[in-house]
């Protein structure tokens, strides 16, 4: 009998060890099990305990989240060591290709008819007017740095001229009613027909 008890130990201890190797997520399970359930809960305790010592508590946080995390590389290490796995996303990522040829070329058929059919304009338009747009604004700049550096006097020199030759026109205007017949009973007339004309709008 102590043969047999001595020998168990050492199965259950070459099994125990077959089994860590052969799976190594489920000992990351285990570490993130003990973690959430015994260390964190512990390290909380001693912080409200120990009037906000909270040392303790960071360090079984960073335990939890490097054991969860060890959990994940090793959950997807095995989905990526799986063939049917590799299988699926291969036939996936092949097929997301042959949607992708469809949808390209039909936009390009699509839009390439529709686009000159709506009288929208192509890219190369919109980047000419872009760049006159932005001609203009740098010579509206340089005009208006020259109206800066001009002394006053100048720019009423120019007010002045336009009020000149507005008043020429008016003149003009006059001289050429008076030259081509202007009379004012004509003109009393029509005004008259216009306001004997009622509006109908409120």
């Amino acid at each position: 009998m102590n043969e047999k008890d001595g020998s168990k130990p050492a199965v259950n201890s070459e099994v125990k060890a077959m089994s860590a190797k052969n799976n190594p997520m489920l000992d990351e399970m285990a570490k993130l099990f003990e973690v959430v359930t015994v260390e964190l809960p512990a390290a909380a305790a001693k912080s409200l305990l120990a009037n906000g010592d909270r040392g303790a508590l960071r360090q079984a946080g960073w335990k939890a989240y490097d054991a969860y995390i060890s959990l994940a590389n090793e959950a997807a290490n095995g989905l990526y060591a799986n063939r049917a796995f590799g299988e699926v996303v291969g036939r996936g990522i092949g097929a997301a290709l042959q949607v992708q040829r469809v949808v390209d070329a039909a936009a390009s058929a699509v839009f390439g008819n529709l686009w000159p059919a709506l009288g929208l304009p192509t890219e190369a338009a919109v980047t000419a007017l872009r760049d006159d747009v932005k001609a203009l604004r740098q010579e509206v700049r340089a005009l208006s740095e020259e109206l800066k550096s001009q002394p006053a006097e100048d720019a009423l020199d120019g007010v002045e001229d336009y009020a000149a030759a507005r008043s020429a026109e008016a003149q003009n205007a006059a001289a050429a009613m008076i030259w081509n017949g202007y009379h004012p009973e004509q003109a009393r007339t029509r005004r008259g027909r216009k306001e004997g004309k009622k509006s109908v709008a409120l």
